[in-house]
């Protein structure tokens, strides 16, 4: 699409003049949750100096603001009947007939949604979890001071390597050392899924209904991008501030996806969990198709950006970047 018929597009959008069709239709006017600070406004700011016990005084590496996630109780992986709602959101997509018979391409959409079962409750100790993605700015820090790898864009790429973008072309090991970098850590699969779907059990981190203008999210189709929500490609982190968890994260769908500790493995009936009750869990040390990726990017449709949806690999990619968590 050229730079003046998006412009064109993006002006009409912001103005209120161009409607929704299709399965969205007649959510124009879509009510939006309202803003919800978090516990922590008001708190003090953390110290960026620790004195060591020889006088000298050590630089904390610089991190992502974080919320504070209380733990507790809550069902993770998908019913039978959230799985099949799941199939059904797939079949309103552009490649939407492919998930109602049986092919190659919907037989890997519907492997990946069988792998959010089995649905059983998980206990966790409270922990911290980034408000948003690590951004382009704060991981080039870590590679300023040589405990990083670059990610794997061409410097100056104007679609990646942005200050303000979520930092993308990162292998699960480069992730797992920036968070080590910043004295944290990545969060487990468990702790992402609490933080995104939170205690009600909501499907996507906003609610139970989805909301094509609450995330930077793309499309089942030839062409993955979507532009309609603002954004042809990657968006500033925190551009979507109406599809906020209650929590306050922002863009836990969407955007970027993001690499959790687990690794990504099913069983020989193709499900991803077991069926009893797990207390901190943190999933195989190591799966045969990589780690775990979780929450939807700008190239996934909706049945992507579902709070239980997971997929996994074992390389850097154009759309997955990383937050990191930190236990209490």
């Amino acid at each position: 699409m050229s730079g003046g018929v998006f412009g064109l597009f993006a002006t009409l959008y912001l103005i209120g003049g161009s409607d929704l069709s299709g399965p969205f239709e007649g959510l124009e006017r879509a009510r939006r949750p309202p803003r919800i600070e978090s516990f922590w406004y008001g708190l003090p700011r953390p110290a960026e100096r620790a004195p060591s016990a020889a006088g000298i005084v050590a630089l904390r590496p610089p991190h992502d603001r974080r919320v504070r996630i209380p733990g507790g109780r809550f069902v993770m992986g998908s019913t039978p009947q959230e799985m099949q709602d799941a199939l059904q959101l797939c079949a309103k997509e552009p490649f939407g007939p492919a998930c109602q018979r049986n092919g190659e391409r919907v037989w890997d959409v519907a492997l990946a949604i069988r792998a959010e079962g089995h649905a059983h409750e998980v206990t966790l100790d409270p922990y911290e979890i980034d408000a948003t993605e690590v951004t382009v700015e704060k991981y080039m820090r870590c590679v300023a001071a040589s405990s990083c790898s670059p990610p794997s864009f061409a410097p100056g790429d104007p679609r990646y390597d942005v200050p303000n973008f979520p930092v993308t072309h990162v292998t699960w090991q480069d992730a797992a050392n920036y968070c080590a970098w910043v004295g944290a850590r990545l969060p487990t699969e468990a702790e992402w899924e609490l933080a995104a779907r939170g205690y009600d059990n909501n499907t996507f981190p906003w609610g139970k209904v989805y909301n094509p203008r609450l995330a930077n999210h793309g499309a089942f189709a030839d062409d993955p991008t979507d532009g309609s929500d603002g954004f042809v490609g990657l968006a500033p982190v925190g551009s979507f501030p109406d599809g906020a968890t209650p929590t306050g994260l922002l863009d836990m769908a969407g955007n970027a996806a993001g690499w959790v500790a687990d690794g990504y493995d099913r069983d020989e009936q193709q499900f991803g969990y077991p069926r009893g009750a797990q207390t901190n869990p943190k999933g195989p040390p190591f799966g045969a198709l990589g780690h775990v990726i979780r929450g939807g990017s700008y190239r996934d449709g909706a049945h992507w950006l579902r709070a239980a949806a997971r997929r996994a690999s074992t390389f850097a990619e154009r759309e997955v970047g990383f937050r990191c968590a930190a236990s209490l």
